[in-house]
């Protein structure tokens, strides 16, 4: 496709939200009157256009009921399209290619709420800093009788992370503002090999950044996230450390040069797995449970990291989750989040 300016007459930037979604109505209807919520200061809603656009990575349509009811008297005017192709890479290009004559896109997900005054932080952050991506933090919340772990660890909760303004080397689609002319040149922009895996969000944004586009931190712009009981478990975040660090290896590896780029991985694993055995003892010794969480999910990644160097990975999202149900199955509720990066 060729990009084609879409700043109407009198200026305004057109400003599309791509969520993906599948088979979990609830939360996207929650999701959706949460955006439909947000309210911008006179300045900024005269300066953008802002839009929604769904992408339902079900063949079957099923989010249709949610998305017409949300469409009734809305503030931002919605559109979708069914990504009949499973899998997180095809429904993320999808919603690419929707807002592909859109000024910008923000990815969301579906498990999120959009608290007062995020779109606003967002968007004052993009005008001031210039960036060609924005990225924000993400508020897990844990639900009743979540393990004491929980509360001791930062893996739901990236709020205090950096400061506004931080450049950074990545970002994931969760909380994120990326420029057109970025989702133009860096294209196609999810590959199919993180189908089941996840990190194919990572994998875009590590091309991103090689490709010399600014990445920024903006810590106003924080959104919350519902943590599902199954993700509270010691054996979720073994999982988790484990996929981030196979899907950030195998990510590093697929756009560098052998022999550097294997070398890199190697170090970067080596330096994992030697400060999780710091932060293990350290926390000890002291009684920290931060560290020794931090130690544990240190651990596992760097295993991952090594893991991810010969191709193995963990297809977390093989099985939807997070939909109506309770046991894991396809389409029934155990925590997991099919638009979840690594």
């Amino acid at each position: 496709m060729e990009p084609t300016p879409t700043a109407a007459p009198d200026g305004r930037q057109s400003i599309a939200i791509a969520i993906i979604t599948c088979r979990r109505p609830d939360l996207l209807a929650k999701l959706l009157a949460s955006l439909q919520s947000q309210e911008l200061e006179p300045a900024t809603a005269a300066a953008y256009d802002v839009r929604v656009v769904i992408v339902d990575n079900d063949a079957a349509g099923s989010a249709a009921e949610v998305i017409a009811e949300a469409s009734k008297d809305a503030r931002y005017p919605i559109e979708s399209a069914v990504e009949a192709e499973p899998g997180i890479p095809f429904a993320r290009e999808r919603s690419v290619q929707l807002a592909w004559n859109d000024d910008a896109l923000i990815f969301v997900d579906d498990d999120e709420e959009a608290p007062p005054g995020w779109l606003q932080a967002l968007l004052a952050c993009w005008q001031q800093t210039k960036a060609d991506v924005v990225t924000g933090p993400i508020k897990g919340i844990l639900p009743e009788g979540a393990p004491a772990w929980n509360y001791h660890s930062d893996v739901h909760n990236s709020v205090g992370k950096h400061q506004t303004g931080d450049e950074l080397d990545k970002a994931y689609t969760n909380n994120t503002l990326v420029v057109q002319k970025v989702y133009h040149q860096v294209t196609p922009g999810f590959d199919p090999a993180f189908r089941f895996t996840g990190s194919s969000d990572l994998h875009f944004f590590l091309r991103v950044h090689q490709a010399g586009f600014r990445i920024v931190w903006c810590e106003e712009a924080v959104i919350t996230e519902q943590v599902p009981a199954s993700r509270t478990t010691l054996a979720w975040l073994r999982r988790r450390a484990f996929r981030s660090g196979s899907g950030d290896t195998i990510s590093r590896l697929l756009i560098g040069s052998p022999p550097g780029s294997y070398l890199r991985v190697v170090a970067f694993a080596s330096a994992r797995l030697a400060s999780s055995v710091v932060y293990l003892l350290g926390g000890l010794v002291l009684a920290r449970k931060p560290w020794l969480l931090k130690g544990f999910r240190r651990f596992f990644s760097g295993i991952g990291s090594l893991a991810g160097i010969v191709g193995i990975n963990h297809d977390e999202y093989r099985t939807v989750h997070g939909t109506v149900g309770g046991d894991g199955v396809p389409g029934r509720v155990d925590g997991g989040d099919p638009t979840r990066p690594a």
